[in-house]
C-alpha cells in the first residue's frame, strides 16, 4: 500500500508546482516565448513537479512491491501494468519525463514552442497521475 503521508506530501508539493507552471505553459505561445524570465521559471517549477511526480512512482510501486523499473520513465508504465493509472497517462508520463531531461540539461537549447505544445497534454496527465495516487492512498 502506498504511503499516505508520502503521498500527501508529494502530490501537494507537485500540484502547487503544476499550478504555477500551467499559468504560463498553459497560456498562449506568444506570451510564453515573450517572456524570458517567466518561461525560464514556469520550465523550472515544471521541471520540479515532474520529479516530484516521478519520486511518487517510485515509492508507490516499491512500496506494492511490483518490482524495478528499468528507468524513470517505465515505472509509469508498470503503474499502467498494474492498471493503477490509464495507459495514455503513462506514455504521456514518459514523455514528460524526457521533456525533464531535456530542461535539466539547458534552458537555451529548448525547443520552446515543442515545451509549450507538451504541456498542452503533460500537465493535465500529471494532474491525472496525482490525483490516482491521492486516490489510492485514500486522501
Amino acid at each position: 500500500m502506498v504511503n499516505r503521508d508520502v503521498v500527501a506530501a508529494k502530490t501537494g508539493r507537485a500540484r502547487a508546482w503544476l499550478n504555477d507552471a500551467a499559468n504560463m505553459l498553459l497560456g498562449p505561445l506568444d506570451a510564453f516565448q515573450a517572456d524570458a524570465k517567466g518561461r525560464d521559471l514556469s520550465l523550472f517549477y515544471l521541471f520540479l513537479a515532474i520529479q516530484e511526480c516521478i519520486d511518487l512512482a517510485a515509492h508507490w510501486v516499491a512500496d506494492e512491491g511490483w518490482g524495478e523499473p528499468d528507468d524513470a520513465g517505465s515505472v509509469f508504465d508498470i503503474l499502467a501494468d498494474r492498471q493503477v493509472i490509464e495507459r495514455d497517462v503513462a506514455t504521456t508520463l514518459r514523455g514528460a519525463v524526457g521533456l525533464r531531461n531535456r530542461i535539466a540539461h539547458g534552458y537555451a537549447l529548448l525547443d520552446h514552442e515543442r515545451v509549450h505544445q507538451e504541456a498542452q497534454a503533460g500537465i493535465p496527465a500529471l494532474r491525472r497521475f496525482l490525483a490516482a495516487a491521492a486516490t489510492a492512498a485514500g486522501l
